[in-house]
């Protein structure tokens, strides 16, 4: 189920992705897939109906894992920028497209408050605060506030 945090961005989960007419409908121009599963490099870009679809592998590997994530972030900004609304998913929808999302809004939040780049000593405080918003909308997500650098 696509769910919608901003009004550019939602979170999702594979089958979101593959749904052409719900991503149609909600006119979603801009996929960032964070799945390992179709992972062939660190980054693939095409586009297929008018969709762009951008994948970053972000995998389960705890050395790695917050790296790849930051990555997802920076890219997740940048197409924010570009695109009308964003998908970002996951295998399904519950671990890192949320975390980025988290991410995110905490940065959206202290770029809001003129401490940019994000202080790493407040980062957590708005990590916590937006999953607790995001939450709010997909209550199934899990929390990784201890994927802070």
């Amino acid at each position: 189920m696509i769910t919608w945090i901003t009004e550019k961005v939602a979170i999702g989960e594979y089958t979101d992705a593959c749904n052409r007419e719900a991503l149609l409908e909600a006119e979603i121009d801009c996929i960032l897939n964070l799945r390992t599963e179709d992972a062939v490099g660190e980054f693939i870009l095409c586009q297929q109906n008018n969709i762009m679809y951008f994948q970053i592998c972000v995998g389960t590997d705890e050395k790695h894992i917050k790296r790849e994530l930051w990555s997802a972030f920076t890219m997740l900004n940048l197409l924010a920028e570009k695109y009308k609304k964003v998908l970002i998913h996951c295998t399904a929808g519950l671990d890192r497209a949320p975390f980025v999302v988290a991410l995110y809004l905490a940065n959206m939040e202290l770029e809001h408050q003129g401490d940019y780049p994000m202080p790493r000593t407040d980062l957590k405080y708005w990590m916590i605060k937006a999953y607790k918003f995001i939450k709010g909308k997909r209550p199934q997500i899990r929390e990784h506030v201890e994927w802070v650098k």
